[in-house]
């Protein structure tokens, strides 16, 4: 008896699903098409008044670029500032490497799943597990390693420069290297 009701209902639902468009007979969709094409026709005036310049170099590509190459060095030496909330020194390591985030991951953080049949095939994005096997976000978060080999993370502010800083207040945590 349940089966004959499930089946029932399948085709109840896939019946009231086969009539369903944008474009029905109330005009579902057509004001929404009609605001795009306004939209579109504006832009298009608003290109042609106010032009894009043209530039021959980027600035921000070649600070992109610059920090890459500076940064994307293992025996880069540089200076993490963590700050309190309020911009105190908390305290201050030199680093080796680069600064990196928890979330960072090697491998790509989804996968897409197909599914459907014959002309009608989807795909939906679904989570793809850590190495580890585990699933969800690290946290928010950096890590980095001191010149020692030292493991930090840390979930607050920072400033990060290749050049130490001269402080004008001590830091509250001291740095041991012993």
């Amino acid at each position: 008896m349940k089966k004959l009701i499930v089946i029932l209902l399948m085709f109840v639902m896939l019946f009231s699903l086969v009539g369903c468009s944008d474009d029905d007979e109330t005009g579902g969709g057509t004001a929404q098409k009609e605001e795009m094409k306004i939209t579109n026709i504006n832009q298009l005036r608003l290109q042609t008044a106010t032009p894009p310049p043209t530039i021959e170099k980027s600035l921000e590509r070649e600070n992109l670029r610059e920090r890459l190459i500076r940064f994307n060095d293992e025996n880069k030496v540089s200076y993490i500032y963590l700050l309190s909330d309020m911009g105190s020194v908390i305290t201050f390591f030199p680093i080796k490497g680069k600064v990196s985030s928890v979330n960072s991951m090697l491998t790509t953080t989804e996968q897409i799943v197909t599914g459907g049949y014959s002309d009608n095939r989807w795909g939906v994005a679904i989570a793809s597990p850590d190495l580890d096997g585990s699933y969800g976000s690290n946290g928010d978060a950096i890590f980095f390693f001191t010149t020692e080999g030292v493991y930090c993370e840390w979930n607050g502010r920072y400033f990060l420069c290749d050049r130490p800083l001269k402080l004008t207040t001590a830091p509250l945590l001291i740095y041991d290297t012993e």
